[in-house]
């Protein structure tokens, strides 16, 4: 039986896992003052390169990800510990609810250019995992890439999933994932389905096939309607004593790298200016706050087992010190508007 979660009313940015905050503008009397920056690409310029990408007739993945390649993101792709310790805390939260990891089938939903977080369930003593995506990203090249790391560092891999599952299965199945020589022949090892494109609201899964519905920070980028989906189909496909598990990143997604901006800043602008400025395949975020969320987890008929947000507090002082929002926020709290990572555990509620 599924353990229910005490739900947490707040967690301290400090805990957050996949931490981005650092030195932000200071507001004082409505006036911003960058106190310290990190020398980044502007996020406006950012977002114009992103809106030519996604404006090409053809080849618009392509060339984004060739940009992406030389000078942005992707070149830090092919290191697969940040993935495996996020992971690790995953596979503890389940663990604490009685799900373990351990020969559960798993159900992502986004699988985004590479497989690590796949290949870390498949290494905590996953079944199966069947990984879902809209467009066809994955990357063959960053797949092999991530396992020249694993077979170069096999020491650091166990530790860093060491206390999510049984040690010797760990080692076996990182020796079998080693033995790849083809990225075809990694997925079948790690007993990995990719389907893509594909609609992880309409699966095509059996019902009660899956056990974990699970995600890492996805949800934003997706519209609230096809959400609904999504989280409906887990009804269907999950078992009976099946949970979701989602991370979801809430925080303006142009502040990881542009130090300038608060993880706020996207609330400024109305829906149809932040549309003209980030409304594409490559930049699109729904910009839902944690107690949109809340209505959308009920409205599917999810029962909320963990609910832990992480509250921004350089967003919170300077909404404190009028940083301004759109008048669609303005109802919002403080802590609310400042939450930029939402972890989610939630299982159909009964029929």
């Amino acid at each position: 039986m599924v353990r229910v979660f005490r739900i947490a009313e707040r967690a301290d940015v400090q805990e957050h896992p996949r931490s981005h905050i650092d030195p932000r503008p200071v507001y004082t009397d409505g006036v911003a003052r960058v106190v310290l920056t990190i020398k980044n690409m502007n996020w406006k310029w950012k977002a114009r390169i992103q809106r030519a990408c996604a404006g090409l007739p053809v080849i618009q993945e392509p060339a984004y990800y060739f940009l992406q390649r030389t000078f942005g993101s992707v070149q830090d792709r092919s290191d697969p510990f940040p993935m495996l310790m996020a992971c690790a805390r995953l596979a503890r939260i389940l663990h604490d609810a009685a799900r373990p990891v351990a020969g559960a089938r798993i159900m992502e939903v986004g699988t985004g250019r590479c497989i690590n977080m796949p290949l870390g369930f498949y290494l905590c003593g996953a079944s199966s995992v069947v990984t879902f995506d809209a467009h066809r990203y994955l990357k063959p090249p960053l797949l092999m890439a991530a396992l020249d790391v694993f077979r170069a560092q096999k020491d650091k891999v166990i530790d860093t999933l060491r206390d999510a599952t049984d040690v010797t299965l760990l080692q076996e199945r990182l020796e079998l994932l080693c033995s790849s020589s083809t990225s075809d022949e990694l997925l079948r090892h790690a007993k990995i389905e990719y389907r893509a494109p594909a609609d992880a609201a309409d699966s095509g899964l059996e019902d009660h096939s899956i056990d974990i519905q699970i995600s890492y920070t996805v949800f934003e980028h997706i519209p609230r309607q096809v959400l609904r989906g999504i989280l409906l189909e887990a009804r269907r496909v999950l078992a009976p004593d099946g949970v979701t598990l989602h991370h979801i990143d809430t925080s303006d997604h142009f502040s990881h790298h542009d130090r300038s901006i608060l993880p706020i800043n996207f609330l400024q602008y109305s829906d149809a200016e932040w549309a003209r400025l980030a409304g594409n395949q490559f930049a699109y975020h729904n910009r839902l706050r944690a107690n949109e969320f809340a209505d959308l987890y009920s409205e599917c008929g999810h029962e909320v087992l963990l609910w832990k947000p992480y509250v921004d507090e350089p967003s919170l002082r300077a909404l404190a010190n009028g940083f301004p929002v759109h008048s669609r926020f303005q109802s919002y709290s403080p802590d609310t508007l400042s939450t930029v990572v939402l972890q989610v555990l939630s299982r159909p509620q009964e029929r």
